[in-house]
């Protein structure tokens, strides 16, 4: 590892521009960092002694003697003594020769190399294998010694096996800290690279006009600066200028250009001749191939920004993902069917996403897939994309609504009460809340905090016209009336009866206001859709990968034709504005609508999108459009086909300027697929790709026309 890491100085002029400044400032602080990291990077001692007399001695221990031989005759254990004797002798020449080499020992604190994982990989495993040789050998050796010589070789390799661990653990500790300098020092390359981009970038504003030649300019300065470094590795604390890369580049550009001009202009004859064999080969090689192989440049750039997969498979895995939003759809629509509640209240986002999105991820994170690879992915995808969520609750609602004379109040349920002390306590004997006295066969008690018809009333119910003279407290039974009866035993068998109840012609008036309380159990859907934009943003790609993806969105990776029908998909480029006639904007009501609806236009498609922050889809706008105008309306984030529930469906010839218009088929579901709001004159502002105004007149709208809305 370098002793310094690699720094880069700009001149004063360089930093006056903002971003090179904060680029600068960025790759001086990672740098700093790295070398702070290097600074405590350990040290490693080395011991230098000079070999004098105890190597000769050594040596000479070494060497066995001439005279030595093994007789033929001697036997196993004559020459197993002699073997120790040679050892013992061999151990102590050597124990002499250390304590001699131990006075002549000077230590020293050297930088140490950065220990490899390969190091670690092939050293200690064979060191180890190298230990259990030994003991093979040693246990081998000793199979016919005592007990006492298998314990001592027992501790030896237990103290061994401490001493592996040891070294482990400070090995570990050791390759951590060079890790944490290499990585620091890599983003310390990486905030150079940076610097050096945004510097280019203010040198020749030109060359980053697209995402496709800012990438490219990237890949450039990251090769150049590898070459710089390479170039400067014996002495990497050597401080870098920030010009030096571009002006590098500049300097080779122009030389290159004065020399072939100067080469051009003094071999004008020569290049006329290859010139003219050039063209010739061009045209024999273009009727026998094609020219991919002279073209090896462009077709590599044509090739970072291309789908790489096969048609059939791009189109697979898009077909496998839709197929999971459409049972996202049935799940709902199966909640929604469900007759055990009283009231579905529906929270739920539209479900699509853009095709072009997931074509170019997929090819960023697999290059050339196959529909079955990416089967796992798409799951993931999808989960992190929607979220679907029920919850149960129960709501008491009273309702207020006026029937005329001759018309049902509905069916009710009665009880029955007499003027007894069990029936009426210490009210019992007296008069009604009317004032009169109660009659069989004519009085009606209704309850006195929540009365089901008004004081008076005269309904008539199992063919008796009955009069409400009376109060009580037995709403909360589930009771609209209480029959009076004029003995208790009849009254008890009376139980609760339901009862059709008519509104009688002799009441005094034409209409009565009629009160009813309902205990609702209320199930609501809430289905979000936190588009596939806000998921591959979440995916922490690398900033190639991420410019990958970038560039081909911007070029549909090379196959426009892929999802060209998709009118969500493909924007359209600017939006078309539309002067709404002066007599439309006279209903307040449908100008506070476009009022909010135009602060929109030029936004663009977001599957899922419900606010300006997010962006819109189709019925994310409307909605935001009618909770927020100032008219009163609330009817939550609705999808198109929910919204249509919020509408009374009238006639196309009776539209008018602020009532819905919806469309069906324009994506895979069942009912309202698309809506709008209709601005009169055949035209609407909806979002589209984006958010525009339209004729509804064209084939395509005309195609897709489902109904008109008028919202309630």
């Amino acid at each position: 590892m370098e002793k310094k890491t690699t720094r880069l100085h700009f001149e004063e002029g360089d930093l006056e521009s903002s971003k090179v400044k904060k680029a600068a400032s960025k790759a001086e602080a990672a740098a700093d960092k790295a070398d702070k990291a290097k600074e405590k990077l350990p040290k490693k001692t080395k011991l230098r002694w000079e070999r004098e007399g105890a190597e000769n001695t050594l040596r000479q221990e070494r060497e066995p003697k001439k005279s030595e031989s093994v007789s033929g005759e001697d036997s196993a254990k004559n020459r197993q003594r002699k073997q120790i004797r040679k050892e013992a002798k061999k151990v102590s020449a050597e124990a002499n020769a250390s304590k001699k080499r131990k006075k002549k020992l000077k230590f020293e604190k050297v930088d140490m190399k950065s220990p490899s994982a390969a190091r670690k990989r092939i050293v200690q495993p064979t060191a180890i294998a190298a230990d259990a040789k030994v003991h093979q050998i040693l246990h081998a050796g000793n199979e016919d010694q005592n007990v006492g010589t298998q314990a001592v070789l027992f501790t030896e390799e237990t103290a061994e096996a401490t001493s592996h661990l040891a070294t482990s653990a400070a090995y570990s500790r050791k390759l951590h800290k060079f890790k944490k300098a290499e990585r620091l020092e890599k983003k310390a390359d990486k905030a150079n690279i940076e610097a050096l981009f945004q510097k280019s970038l203010e040198d020749n504003p030109d060359a980053g006009s697209n995402i496709f030649s800012r990438w490219r300019q990237k890949q450039e300065i990251k090769k150049e600066y590898a070459a710089m470094k390479a170039g400067n590795s014996g002495a990497g604390s050597a401080y870098q200028t920030g010009s030096s890369v571009m002006d590098r580049i500049k300097k080779e550009v122009t030389d290159l250009t004065e020399k072939a001009f100067e080469y051009v202009t003094t071999h004008s004859q020569i290049i006329l001749l290859i010139l003219a064999a050039g063209l010739l080969l061009l045209v024999i090689s273009g009727s026998l191939s094609s020219c991919s192989a002279m073209l090896g440049g462009t077709g590599n750039a044509v090739l970072g920004t291309s789908f790489t997969a096969e048609d059939e498979d791009i189109r697979g895995a898009e077909n496998d993902y839709r197929a999971m939003e459409a049972d996202l759809r049935n799940r709902i629509a199966r909640l929604q069917d469900d007759d055990s509640y009283d009231e579905i209240r529906l929270n739920v986002d539209e479900i699509g996403h853009n095709p072009w999105q997931l074509a170019a991820i997929l090819t960023v994170l697999y290059e050339d897939y196959t529909r079955e690879e990416v089967q796992t992915i798409l799951r993931q995808f999808f989960d992190a994309q929607y979220n679907l969520t029920t919850s149960v609750s129960t709501e008491t609602v009273t309702e207020t609504k006026t029937v005329r004379v001759g018309e049902s109040l509905g069916t009710v349920t009665t009880s029955g009460y007499c003027n007894c002390v069990i029936c009426c306590g210490h009210w019992s004997g007296g008069p009604t809340a009317s004032g009169v006295y109660p009659t069989a066969q004519h009085t009606l008690a209704v309850d006195a905090s929540n009365p089901f018809v008004p004081m008076g009333t005269k309904v008539i119910m199992n063919g008796v016209e009955y009069k409400v003279e009376d109060t009580g407290n037995f709403a909360r039974y589930g009771v609209q009336f209480d029959v009076y009866y004029d003995n208790h035993i009849s009254a008890s068998l009376h139980g609760h009866k339901q009862w059709e109840c008519y509104l009688a012609d002799s009441n005094g008036t034409n209409t009565v206001d009629v009160t009813t309380t309902e205990t609702k159990r209320i199930l609501t859907i809430t289905a979000t859709n936190h588009s596939l934009s806000s998921v591959i943003n979440n995916l922490n790609l690398t900033d190639d990968e991420w410019e990958r993806y970038q560039i081909l969105l911007e070029t549909k990776g090379n196959r426009p034709y892929l999802f060209e029908d998709d009118i969500y998909a493909n924007y359209v480029g600017e939006y078309t504005d539309y002067d709404i006639p002066g007599e439309a904007l006279t209903d307040a009501k449908f100008a506070k609508m476009i009022h909010e609806a135009e602060k929109y236009l030029g936004y663009p498609y977001v599957w899922g999108g419900s606010s300006p922050s997010t962006s819109f889809d189709c019925s994310g706008f409307v909605s935001w459009v009618i909770n927020n105008c100032g008219n009163g309306w609330s009817v939550g984030r609705q999808t198109a086909n929910g919204l249509m529930g919020c509408c009374d469906i009238i006639p196309k010839s009776q539209a008018k300027p602020g009532d819905l218009i919806f469309f069906q088929g324009t994506y895979d579901t069942a009912g309202a697929s698309h809506v709008g709001i209709f601005v009169g004159n055949g035209m609407m502002i909806h979002c589209g790709n984006p958010i525009s105004y339209a004729s509804i007149e064209t084939d395509y709208w005309r195609a897709h026309y489902y109904c008109m809305g008028r919202i309630r």
